[in-house]
């Protein structure tokens, strides 16, 4: 690991001597600044980010003991060395205070030095290391406990002492949850024109947003999206005498709706579920909540889901239909499994469905079918099983008031559609497709050939021999293009640090990330943004 050194003294031979003397290409340190003062040093390491500061105290405009409390101001961390020929102990208490690793004494000994520095340089590495490792494991942690959560809410098997949440985040040892489910209205129909990079960005931006704006009211908090343009929050049940209220969410919804008001017809719905609630209750919660914000005017932002008896399988306000909301995932896991037998299946299912219904029904049942073509649509784009002609034509037909027997006419038209593709589609077409979904869901992941290997259930060589094929390029080279450009993309869309958008698209160590991105675009991430500001 290359460490960073700024050297700082208004002696210019002490300085030149201290930059040429001691051997830092030897001990693998790089010098990056030079400063005669405490102003231009502070610059500097404001800068830099240097990992080692080797100052002297006595100096014009600012002295060192005024530059190292400065440094400590600005929330930089690196180990700092002073250089001085003042020995008086009240130095040495305020340098101790200010976290000054050690204190060497003109005239200068320079192979005492030289021993300190790379004695200092040793630690700074072995910290740096056991830094690194901490956050690879609490990342690793978090998202396997994001997974674990993901799998709770789709209903899918799950065991709790898997959990690995620290016991500081309250969620370890606690066993009741509650959820707050985010919708926005009209997302499907106003993203049609956008690019997938660009709609993966965008839910990926207000996922993150969500983390900030929630955080202080839902403690402990997980963000999970299942689908684009809808985003579940799990957090740890709050205490019965203080619930949360509408009024406390209202604040970070007029912040998410702000986002959307110069988009006609994009309305973001929040539904709410305090109750205290069991890991396997979550799926079954998840379905109600995702019906009642279908069910009810998108203009109403808020609702509580009141789900006071979760054994109860039927409910007056959705009656008939309730038992047919699981079609939704059904649908979804037959398209995404190629399984033409399950969409068989369901078109025959639906019709049978809508041949039966009893008039009373009716109404209810045009808005899950609605709400089903939707989603529909949403898992064909995804899949390009659709072209944007098509599904502009779709749309067009949406906006006005379709019967039962349309909307059923559609769902079926588009299921047969899907089961040709489908059918005629080569099996390495499929892995590749799954290939492709998979990476788009895990851009910020540290993940490699091995992972999605696995995933697929191939051989590592056979699945580089059938990428290669099907994309043209490589793994690597399609995955850092796939990072590139939605590190682009939220570049120019938002205010994040340079830091946490390569984190954002897997890249945990802001040179690393600079070094791939200058060498995608032919610049750094810093002067594309400001390229693209300068440009606006």
């Amino acid at each position: 690991m290359r460490l960073k050194a700024l050297l700082v003294d208004d002696e210019v031979h002490i300085l030149n001597n201290l930059s040429k003397v001691l051997p830092w290409e030897d001990m693998d340190i790089e010098i990056v600044g030079l400063a005669k003062n405490g102003i231009d040093a502070l610059e500097a390491a404001i800068q830099h980010h240097p990992d080692l500061i080797l100052s002297d105290i006595r100096m014009p405009v600012m002295d060192g003991m005024t530059l190292l409390q400065e440094i400590r101001k600005q929330g930089l961390t690196c180990e700092i060395l002073l250089l001085t020929g003042y020995q008086e102990f009240e130095y040495a208490q305020t340098a101790i205070r200010h976290g000054v690793r050690d204190y060497i004494c003109k005239p200068i000994n320079y192979f005492e030095l030289e021993d300190t520095v790379r004695n200092l340089a040793a630690e700074i590495r072995e910290k740096s290391k056991k830094q690194k490792k901490e956050q690879r494991l609490n990342r690793v942690a978090y998202l396997a406990n994001e997974n674990y959560m993901l799998h709770s809410l789709l209903g899918q098997e799950t065991e709790e002492e898997g959990v690995l949440w620290d016991e500081e985040d309250g969620l370890a040892n606690k066993k009741a949850y509650s959820v707050l489910l985010i919708d926005l209205e009209g997302y499907s129909h106003r993203s049609i024109s956008w690019t997938v990079l660009e709609r993966k960005a965008w839910n990926l931006r207000i996922k993150n947003m969500l983390k900030d704006i929630f955080s202080p009211i839902l403690k402990g908090q997980t963000v999970l999206q299942i689908r684009e343009g809808e985003w579940c929050i799990i957090f740890p049940s709050p205490d019965q005498d203080h619930p949360i209220t509408k009024e406390q969410l209202y604040p970070g919804y007029i912040i998410l709706q702000t986002l959307v008001d110069n988009n006609d017809g994009m309305l973001f719905q929040m539904c709410l579920e305090q109750n205290y609630l069991s890991l396997n209750e979550l799926a079954m919660v998840y379905e109600r909540m995702q019906q009642k914000l279908i069910l009810n005017s998108p203009n109403e932002w808020f609702l509580e889901a009141g789900t006071n008896n979760l054994e109860s399988t039927s409910r007056p306000e959705l009656g008939v239909t309730e038992s047919k909301w699981h079609w939704i995932e059904k649908i979804s896991s037959g398209l995404r499994n190629g399984n033409v037998e399950v969409l068989a299946q369901m078109t025959h299912d639906l019709k049978s469905f809508v041949g039966h219904l009893q008039e009373n029904s009716i109404g209810q049942s045009q808005k899950m079918l609605h709400y089903l073509l939707i989603h529909l649509l949403r898992e064909m784009r995804e899949m390009q099983l659709l072209s944007g002609e098509q599904e502009e034509n779709i749309w067009q037909r949406l906006q006005g008031s379709l019967s039962l027997k349309e909307l059923l006419s559609l769902i079926v038209s588009l299921i047969e559609q899907s089961r040709d593709s489908l059918s005629t589609k080569k099996s390495s077409e499929l892995l590749m497709m799954s290939a492709q979904n998979y990476i788009q869901h895990n851009l910020e992941s540290d993940f490699g050939i091995d992972d999605i290997s696995e995933y697929l259930g191939i051989s590592c060589s056979y699945f580089c021999l059938l990428f290669k094929n099907y994309f043209g390029e490589t793994f690597v080279e399609y995955l850092t293009k796939q990072r590139m450009e939605m590190a682009k993309s939220l570049l120019y869309s938002s205010d994040k640090s340079i830091t946490q958008i390569g984190s954002e698209v897997g890249y945990h160590e802001r040179r690393y990330f600079t070094k791939v991105f200058q060498k995608y675009t032919g610049m750094t991430p810093s002067e594309y943004r400001l390229k693209d500001s300068v440009g606006s």
